[in-house]
This record gives structure tokens, C-alpha cells and sequence, in this order.
């Protein structure tokens, strides 16, 4: 509820959701323009869009006007009410200057470090943020750059460069280097982006592997918008040789659209180079699906990447509760070990856990509902930026559009409990690959001393949920207020996303990898949100 004492600042609000999203992204921003004496936090944005600070002090109000592109501080919303309101717009205790740095491409084919605010030259530093997508320390917007292919065919269009989006490593999945071509664009209906003659044969967009084309758009309406290569083909192919290319609003390259790219990719990667590994390791443990208790160790796919294992686990972790749910007498809680969007980027983009989810949503008989809880501590939310973040919320806005109800505790000393299937004091079905010492751990238990700690997590998760709320609207907004995430630019983001699909920011090129579950929970969130259920 808005305090009646100070009047929103719409204006600012409006452009922050609109060119940078999240708070911390605008943050970021602003903080490559000032002094460490004068760097903001995400909380500092909250209170002039809220209104309690409506005239920062005058290096700020600068700041602001640079990154929004804007000549006046009126066109953001800023008003002079009090003579003494500068000095509240200047909270103590700000870290010191930590900017982050951008990569490269030296001479001698070495990479080297400069601050961001240069070389963010590359795609308009002055209004264009890429927010650290991990934690502080490893920014998203590291580019190692070098000459293009095409920088000298392209006529009036002028010099482009051939750029690589460093993706930092997370717990599992590996970093990744992924060409980028830069080119000036300009909004209408789509951001209509000037490329090369005959760009659709230009060797960048035909090669197999991932690559972007990123369109950059100018002041007053600055940002940057993201295609993958192979939709930058299909868009091009038969038309004018001069012809632009369009990509649509809803891929600017914001948090929310480099979280799905990083997460894509990765995996994507991961999957691709290990395809023969897997297929083998799928036959060889063949053979366990027989067994009620089993566990794998590392050496069942010991040339596996992290990622890879994650996979192979999470599949037969899910046939293994498939194959048991017969056994189960009434609605059952899930128990989930899922406490970061790393993780819970499993559910969005394996193809079998959309599978697995559409099999076992059925399990609960009318007037009943299916639960699914996760073990969230604070802790783990403050390890994660707002854009991994973002895939968890959007984890559990997949679990409920299958009518499952997605409840979180924050109770730590129950972030080592197994994956498990309950259903009442007689049996549970354990699954476990996250966190495992192997690949896996599977059990089918019946000792009631277990049981009984199944049953006093589930429900404590249930009864002292951080997100409780009768409909799964309210359920994800607490949700989202409790992971730090805007509410209303999450809305929009989904709403603009599931109007024309994801496929076209990070198409996976892996058999394993489906964006169906992406879509569906961005398509939920959009609607419930819209529809106030």
C-alpha cells in the first residue's frame, strides 16, 4: 500500500521499467556516472519512485538524466518541494566505487581489463546496464571484441564489430563466450535494425553454433534488443537485399532476457558436447530402473560436465517417482531441493520435467490440490542476483500452472532435506540429484521415524510458507516480494514475452532442451496476473 504522505513518482518509475527493468539494473547504471561518495543502491530507487526523495542532490539528478537520456529533471519527475530535500536523498553507508569491468581484445590477440563505462561504449553506456547475472563481482556485460567480417561491406550502414557476451561460470553450469554482432536499429512497431546488404548470407548469422545480433537504439528510447542468429536468418531470408531486420520490443536485453540466455545456452552447450555420453549413460543405467533403492556414483558418465550430470540425474530421478506414484493413496506433497534459478532452471528448460509435471499433476482427486515445496533460506537469496532469481519465481509459476501449489520456507536446518513424495504415514518416494554425493540417490521408504521427518518439513513448509495466499496470484507476488524482484516489471516482462514466444532471444539446439516450460509459466504469470485470480 502506497503511504499517502508522498506522491509516486510515475515518471521515473515508468522509464526505470521501461529501459532498464529491475531497480538494481538502474542502480548499476547510474553508479558508472557518480563518485564513490555518491553511489545509490536499489533501495535509494525505491524511495524516489515511491516518493519519499523527490530532488536528489544535484551529481545524482545528472546521473539519472544521462542514463534516461533526458535533458531535464521534470521529464523524470523531479521536483524541488523542499529546500533541505537533497540531503535526504544521500543514505550513508554506500560501498565504495564497484563498477564493474568490461574484456577486451588486445592487439596481440590477449584480452585486457578496462572500466565498464568504456568500453560499454559498445552498446550505449549511458543507457544501457547489464546487471550482474550471478552475484556482485561477475557482470554480465563482459565483452571480448575483435574486428567483423562484415564491418567494411556494409555501405551506409557503417563499421559494425564482431563482439563475444562472456556468460560467467555458475555452480554448475560453465561460462560461455557467445559471438554478438552489433548494429544501430531504431524503434517502431518492432526495432527495425540496419545490417548489411545480404545480411541473410553473411557468415554470421548461417553458422551452426549460437550467435546474437543485438540492435542498438539511440536516445530518447535507448536500448539494446537480442536475436539469435538462426530467427535473424529465417526473418531475412527472401527479402530485399537492403531490407532491415525487425526484432521484436519484448527482447531488449534485460535482466529477465539474459538470464534465459545464460541458462539456454549453458545447458545447451553442455548437453551438445556431451550427446554421446549421456546416450550411453541412458543405457547403461538401464538397468537400476528395476531397483526400488539405488544410488550412482560420478563414474556412471565420468566425462560428464556438472550440467550434463544435473540432467542425467534430474531424468532418473523423475522416472523413479513416475514409476512409484501407483503406490501413493492420496494427494501427495513434493519436497523440492531447488534454492537457486541455476537449479530451478531444470523445470523451465528439461524437456522431461515438463513431462514429468504434466504426468503427476494428475495425482489429486476433486477439491484436492498437489503441493510442492522448496527450501529457500534468506541466505541463498542474498548469494543470487534478481535475474537468477527470476527463474526460480518463474519455477514456481510453472509448478502452479499445472495446478500445483508452489509453497517456499526459509527454514535453513531444512535445506539438507531429501527429495521426497509423501502422502501420509505409510510411504514416501525419495529422489535426490541436487546435492547428492553422486548422480542420484532413489529410495521407496517406509520406517516411520523418516516418515515422520518427511511429514514435520512438509508441513512446516506449508503452514509457515514465506509466500501463503489463497490464490496463486497473491502466492507469487509474496514470493516475489521475498526473492527482491519487481513485481510490476516481472508482469510486463512475461506479458510482453509470451505475446510473441522466447525462442527467438535463446532457441536451444539440444534434443534435451524445450522452452515449453519458459513459456507456460511466463504465459501463467501473465494472465493470472492480468486477470487478478
Amino acid at each position: 500500500m502506497e503511504d499517502s504522505r508522498y506522491t509516486p513518482n510515475e515518471l521515473f518509475r515508468s522509464a526505470r521499467i521501461r529501459l532498464f527493468g529491475t531497480r538494481e539494473a538502474l542502480a548499476d547504471a547510474v553508479n558508472a556516472h557518480l563518485a564513490p561518495a555518491f553511489l545509490i543502491t536499489a533501495a535509494d530507487i525505491g524511495k524516489i519512485e515511491r516518493g519519499v526523495v523527490t530532488f536528489p542532490r544535484s551529481p545524482r539528478r545528472a546521473a539519472f538524466r544521462t542514463v534516461f537520456g533526458v535533458a531535464a529533471d521534470a521529464e523524470i519527475g523531479f521536483r524541488n518541494t523542499r529546500a533541505d530535500q537533497e540531503a535526504q536523498g544521500d543514505p550513508a553507508g554506500t560501498p565504495a566505487d564497484t563498477r564493474s569491468c568490461t574484456t577486451s581484445v588486445t592487439h596481440d590477440g590477449g584480452c585486457q581489463q578496462r572500466p565498464a563505462l568504456q568500453a560499454q561504449s559498445l552498446v550505449r553506456p549511458q543507457t544501457t546496464s547489464y546487471p550482474a547475472l550471478l552475484r556482485s563481482g561477475q557482470p554480465m556485460d563482459l565483452f571480448c571484441s575483435g574486428p567483423s567480417q562484415a564491418a567494411n561491406r556494409g555501405g551506409d550502414v557503417g563499421e559494425t564489430t564482431d563482439t563475444f557476451l562472456l556468460t560467467p561460470a555458475g555452480r554448475f553450469l560453465s561460462g560461455l563466450a557467445i559471438p554478438v554482432q552489433l548494429h544501430p536499429a531504431v524503434l517502431s512497431e518492432q526495432v527495425m535494425t540496419r545490417v548489411p546488404e545480404n545480411y541473410a548470407e553473411d557468415p554470421f548469422i548461417r553458422r551452426s553454433s549460437r550467435a546474437l545480433v543485438v540492435g542498438q537504439v539511440g536516445e530518447p528510447d535507448s536500448g539494446a534488443f537480442v536475436l539469435d542468429s538462426r530467427h535473424a536468418r529465417r526473418r531475412l531470408r527472401g527479402a530485399a537485399g537492403e531490407a532491415r531486420l525487425p526484432i521484436p520490443r519484448a527482447y531488449r536485453l534485460d535482466e529477465l532476457a539474459l538470464a534465459l540466455l545464460w541458462a539456454v545456452a549453458a545447458f545447451d552447450d553442455a548437453l551438445l558436447n556431451d550427446d554421446a555420453v549421456l546416450t550411453a549413460s541412458v543405457h547403461d543405467i538401464a538397468g537400476y530402473a528395476a531397483m526400488d533403492r539405488s544410488a550412482a556414483s560420478r563414474d556412471v558418465a565420468v566425462d560428464a560436465s556438472p550440467a550434463s550430470l544435473m540432467w542425467l540425474g534430474s531424468m532418473f530421478c523423475a522416472d523413479h517417482i513416475r514409476r512409484h506414484t501407483s503406490d501413493l493413496t492420496g494427494p501427495p506433497v513434493f519436497w523440492t531441493r531447488e534454492q537457486r534459478g541455476e537449479e530451478a532452471a531444470s523445470w523451465l528448460l528439461f524437456t522431461h520435467k515438463n513431462q514429468y509435471l504434466q504426468d503427476t499433476s494428475g495425482r489429486a482427486g476433486p477439491g484436492e490440490q498437489l503441493v510442492r515445496a522448496f527450501c529457500v533460506p534468506r541466505s541463498a537469496v542474498a548469494e543470487s542476483a534478481s535475474s537468477e532469481r527470476a527463474l526460480l519465481l518463474l519455477a514456481a509459476a510453472l509448478m502452479e500452472s499445472y495446478g500445483i501449489r508452489a509453497t517456499v520456507t526459509d527454514a535453513s536446518e531444512l535445506a539438507a532435506t531429501p527429495g521426497f513424495v509423501y502422502d501420509n504415514d505409510r510411504r514416501a518416494i525419495t529422489a535426490t540429484w541436487i546435492g547428492a554425493d553422486g548422480v542420484w540417490y532413489v529410495d521407496v521408504v517406509d520406517d516411520r521415524t523418516t516418515l515422520r521427518g518427511f511429514a514435520d518439513a512438509a508441513g512446516h513448509a506449508i503452514h509457515h510458507s514465506v509466500c501463503p495466499g489463497a490464490t496463486p496470484e497473491r502466492r507469487l507476488q509474496v514470493l516475489a516480494d521475498y526473492l527482491g524482484l519487481d513485481w510490476t516489471w516481472l508482469v510486463v516482462r512475461c506479458t510482453e514475452l509470451a505475446t510473441c514466444g522466447r525462442a527467438g532471444i535463446a532457441q536451444p539446439r539440444s534434443r534435451l532442451l524445450s522452452l515449453a516450460g519458459f513459456d507456460r509459466a511466463c504465459r501463467f504469470l501473465a494472465d493470472t496476473a492480468g486477470s487478478g485470480n
